[in-house]
């Protein structure tokens, strides 16, 4: 590596890191799916949270493990919860270097850094209590690994961390499943193509067993924990995430909109051009099969769960498959670097800077300032500020209240919206209730509703990012109806 590369790549890792850390130390609030794995966290035991997880979550369990093991040793405070998160975001910048170095060409794997470093949802998982930071590590290790066994037949240490990933990665991470399976067959592919060496037989073997090791751990791992956690209610809500098979064309579009998700959610709104360098990447590596198998397996058997109904293509769910987009990309982008005439290899340096420009204004506007989902944790002390003995609390997602408070709040969603009602007309009615969207989509709104109907005396209302906080006044003086609606409920 040349001073010049080294610098840069110096340059990327203090940016990427800065920028993870940047959105992990703005501390905002939790969001209500953090606080759904949360009440989990804090009120499972670390057997309890191999069996069904309340409010329909699903994660690996060695990831629960870890913030079960903190929330014992150091409380639940968000700087403990969230810490995992940013320790594993930051890992894998850091071995997305030599990973890129081996697969995107000496010329261009500096771009597979430099879209890992400003990536906004690499950035914005640094941040949050939830394993996608862990998908996109594991991805990482288990190519690396795998990279690192086709190259060093002698060296025991890579055949031991590979072994140690197909046994433990399932466990961390349910999508390392598909990368584990790719990485079983470009070892066979490998082994096949090199079956008259002198390795051959181990290089055999070593295929067979992280196989029979990856299916084994899973297998396991269904049994115990995924089956458990698959409930109907994350099947609906995913529905529409899974490929259409109502044709081929529909298939194929189906497929086509994934990948340019992919490429959308790893470096923002470029994910037409990655598909397409992509493509120009894989098919260079047409005389390299074992590479070819490993970086395209995981997208192959991961439609072909989608396809299954067992694995949903959507968001946050494909980001363990950014790594490898992103190192393809770079490769298609050294494909091309290198065809182009001396007098246009300015070219080479203009197209992957443009696919990185909107993700440096994001970067720019993350360092100005980290825009929060919701501000949870500000509109209920601004409540509990401002509210008195006799008033009566409703929030919208009384799961994010619980653990911000440590006990459900008087009245929330799920509670009928007549008794909401009723309680409106004869006592001071706080409201913390979600908004989204520019036509400000009420969460509950039914229940909302019926308030405004019942209790048109607004005594306060102030807007909080996502959220909005309403306290209503009683139009008739009927004494309190709080410790019939606590019996009823």
């Amino acid at each position: 590596m040349g001073r010049f590369s080294r610098n840069i790549l110096i340059a990327l890792f203090v940016l990427g890191i800065a920028l993870r850390v940047r959105q992990y130390s703005a501390f905002t609030s939790y969001w209500y799916d953090e606080a759904y794995l949360l009440l989990n966290i804090f009120h499972k035991s670390f057997i309890g949270l191999l069996g069904p997880l309340r409010d329909d979550q699903a994660a690996p369990p060695l990831f629960l493990w870890l913030l079960r093991g903190l929330y014992r040793l150091v409380g639940g405070a968000e700087g403990w919860m969230r810490l995992p998160a940013l320790a594993a975001s930051v890992a894998g910048l850091l071995v997305m270097a030599p990973l890129a170095r081996r697969i995107a060409g000496r010329h261009s794997w500096l771009w597979s850094v430099a879209f890992c470093a400003l990536g906004h949802h690499a950035a914005a998982h640094a941040g949050e209590v939830k394993p996608y930071a862990f998908d996109f590590l594991m991805t990482e290790a288990i190519l690396l690994a795998t990279l690192s066994c086709q190259h060093f037949d002698r060296n025991l240490w890579p055949k031991i961390v590979l072994s140690l990933l197909a046994v433990l990665a399932p466990w961390v991470s349910y999508p390392a499943i598909f990368v584990l399976g790719a990485a079983s067959m470009a070892l066979m592919v490998h082994a096949f193509r090199h079956r008259c060496s002198a390795h051959a037989r181990s290089r055999f073997t070593l295929a067979c067993a992280a196989g029979c090791l990856s299916i084994l751990s899973s297998f396991i791992l269904w049994q115990l924990v995924i089956r458990h956690q698959a409930t109907s209610a994350l099947r609906t809500y995913w529905a529409s995430s899974f490929l259409d098979l109502s044709s081929a064309g529909a298939a194929a579009a189906s497929i086509g909109r994934s990948l340019i998700e992919i490429g959308n959610y790893g470096t923002r709104e470029m994910g037409l051009p990655l598909v397409a360098l992509s493509l120009v990447g894989a098919a260079s590596l047409r005389h390299r099969p074992a590479r070819l198998v490993l970086l395209v397996g995981p997208f192959v058997l991961a439609f072909l769960a989608s396809a299954l109904c067992l694995y949903p293509l959507g968001g946050r769910l494909l980001f363990f498959l950014v790594p490898c987009l992103w190192l393809l990309a770079a490769r298609g982008i050294d494909v091309l670097s290198q065809r182009l005439p001396h007098r246009l290899a300015w070219v080479g340096w203009i197209l992957p800077a443009a696919l990185l420009f909107p993700a440096a204004l994001s970067a720019e506007r993350l360092f100005s300032g980290v825009t929060p989902r919701c501000q949870f944790r500000e509109a209920f002390a601004y409540v509990e500020a401002h509210r008195d003995s006799g008033d009566v609390l409703w929030v919208s997602h009384p799961q994010v209240y619980e653990v911000y408070q440590g006990r459900a709040p008087d009245l929330c969603a799920y509670s009928p919206p007549e008794m909401v009602e009723q309680v409106a007309r004869t006592r001071r009615l706080w409201m913390v209730c979600a908004v989204a969207g520019s036509r400000e989509r009420y969460t509950a709104a039914e229940t909302v509703l019926r308030v405004k109907a019942a209790s048109p005396i607004i005594l306060d209302r102030r807007r909080f990012r996502g959220l909005e906080v309403v306290l209503y006044g009683p139009s008739t003086e009927k004494g309190s109806l709080l410790s019939s609606v606590k019996g009823e409920q």
